[in-house]
């Protein structure tokens, strides 16, 4: 009876205690945030690897001692609350100094909520004095100039984001596990050799009894390496329907042939790509296209599986918590040479068009933007950003850096071809969904691939002609936004015919708005005369 009675009040007395935590914590950061004396830059962002949170406070305390009266307060937020919460502090008014850009920020709401860095990219960084890249414009100190990634809009002509870093997919292994296992072995540098490695490990696991897959599959990584497969055999398809001859079509264009029936599902190439991806099914965990990326992650590190995919932002967090050395190698694919797998291929992938990644932006609530922009000037110049590379175990976005020797095997391989249509067919959102819904029946071990073409065939015309319509909205709303800057520019440029800047910007505006309306008449007229 006693006990009964004392649980409550422990239960009642721990909350509180937090509730009352949590108000000294408010209080305090309103008490910090009040005091004249004090500049306080806040930078939001929903990375909660060990690497940037320890890197983007390493910067700050660096420049914290250079800029006396100044502090930075990093807040990491999960990311399957980021969108919600972003929203949130957007329409409040409470929303931080920085944010990184990218998850729940469309370009209505960048336009509405962040302010444009364009005048701010076109001048030098002069946190780069001193440096080979003294001289040039900020934007170009970039690997990208900025053009990547969720740094220009292009639909808004304006700069919006500054990346810390960019990214690149591998097959992380356990060293320690592939030498017990695999002897000297070197990684696979094409599909077979991978295929054989697999079914090895596989022998090996049955022969011992040991509880090891060759993959850690989930829904998040997996189809990042069939999608790989995929787009490796469709790259001869992929230039055939490069109409305007710009290397790799727009995902627009791609979807837009796939509703007018320039290609389909039952290409060769493509039903190929599928084969290979359903492939890699067999050498995951079972159950795997319901395991969660940190499913995986667990998978891996405890050592169950020999290998997983992932994105090189996990390096750091596999190198902290795995109790063995860690290495990684690029998607082994089918050579052009293959008897099965080879017609529709020409190589290996490159990577040269790796965008930039992990951007902030200024939001238009910023007490403080002009120290806000002076510590993101800070943190991407080409000393910040080796720090940063450093610490954190990630690319760097800033040319000329250093490569960290356990960052090299996530440098962007420059040669090769550029990869073709991939599980994602160049759809938007509600093709996304209906591919991530049957996807598991790409991996049933009591299916085939034509189970999967005739679901996708029977659902996802709709769905992409649903994602062309939600484009072609967006194009008139970005049509009535830029008509009113455009005649705003004329009007500068009228008043101001010296200025080479503003001809320059009504020149860029017009050409934009130009190619939007001749993009939105010809999605309209392919999808009015498509059934």
């Amino acid at each position: 009876m006693k006990r009964e009675k004392l649980l409550p009040l422990v239960g009642f007395s721990l909350l509180l205690i937090c509730f009352g935590i949590a108000l000294v914590r408010v209080f305090s950061r309103h008490r910090a945030e009040s005091n004249p004396n004090e500049v306080v830059i806040r930078i939001a962002h929903w990375q909660l690897e060990s690497g940037l949170r320890s890197a983007i406070d390493t910067l700050a305390r660096e420049y914290e001692r250079g800029h006396p009266g100044v502090r930075i307060a990093q807040n990491p937020i999960p990311e399957r609350i980021f969108p919600s919460w972003l929203r949130t502090q957007l329409v409040g008014g409470t929303a931080p100094d920085l944010i990184e850009i990218g998850k729940g920020s469309d370009d209505e709401t960048l336009a509405r909520f962040f302010l444009p860095l364009t005048d701010y990219v076109e001048q030098p960084n002069p946190y780069n004095a001193g440096t080979s890249i003294a001289d040039l414009r900020w934007r170009d100190t970039f690997v990208d100039g900025l053009a990547g990634g969720d740094c220009y809009k292009a639909n808004l002509l304006e700069y919006y984001g500054v990346p810390l870093s960019m990214f690149t997919a591998r097959m992380y292994y356990n060293v320690t596990e592939w030498k017990r296992i695999l002897g000297d072995t070197p990684p696979p540098e094409d599909y077979d050799a991978f295929v054989d490695i697999c079914e090895r490990v596989q022998r090996h696991a049955a022969a011992t009894g040991e509880n090891i897959v060759p993959i850690a599959g989930s829904h998040y990584g997996t189809p990042w390496f069939a999608s790989s497969l995929i787009g490796g055999q469709t790259q001869r398809l992929t230039q055939r329907l490069d109409d305007i001859l710009v290397i790799k079509p727009h995902a627009t264009e791609v979807a837009l042939q796939f509703v007018t029936g320039r290609w389909t599902l039952d290409e060769p190439d493509f039903v190929n790509g599928l084969h290979l991806a359903r492939q890699i099914g067999r050498f995951a965990q079972p159950g795997f296209v319901q395991s969660s990326r940190d499913d995986a992650t667990f998978y891996f590190v405890q050592g169950r599986a020999l290998m997983i995919v992932t994105g090189s932002w996990d390096a750091p967090s596999f190198r902290a918590l795995a109790p063995f050395e860690v290495s990684a190698f690029r998607f082994p694919k089918p050579f052009p040479d293959h008897p099965r797998f080879g017609a529709g291929t020409y190589g290996l992938s490159s990577e040269a068009d790796t965008p930039t990644s992990g951007a902030f932006g200024l939001t238009r609530a910023s007490r403080v933007p002009e120290q806000a922009i002076d510590f993101l000037r800070f943190i991407t110049s080409k000393q910040g950003n080796s720090t940063f590379s450093n610490v954190s175990g990630w690319l760097p976005s800033v040319v000329d850096v250093e490569l960290p020797a356990l960052v090299k095997p996530f440098e962007p391989i420059l040669d090769g071809y550029v990869n073709g249509i991939g599980l994602e067919m160049g759809g938007g959102a509600n093709a996304r969904r209906v591919i991530a819904a049957n996807l598991g029946t790409l991996f049933d071990a009591n299916s085939d691939v034509s189970k999967l073409q005739d679901i996708l065939n029977a659902e996802l015309p709709r769905a992409v002609r649903n994602d062309l319509g939600r484009t072609l909205r967006q194009f008139v709303l970005n049509i009535a936004r830029q008509d009113t800057l455009a005649a705003a520019q004329a009007v500068l440029r009228e008043r101001r015919p010296d200025v080479t800047e503003l001809e320059r910007k009504e020149s860029e505006l017009f050409e934009a708005q130009t190619l939007q309306e001749l993009r939105r008449a010809w999605v309209m007229h392919e999808l009015d005369a498509t059934p």
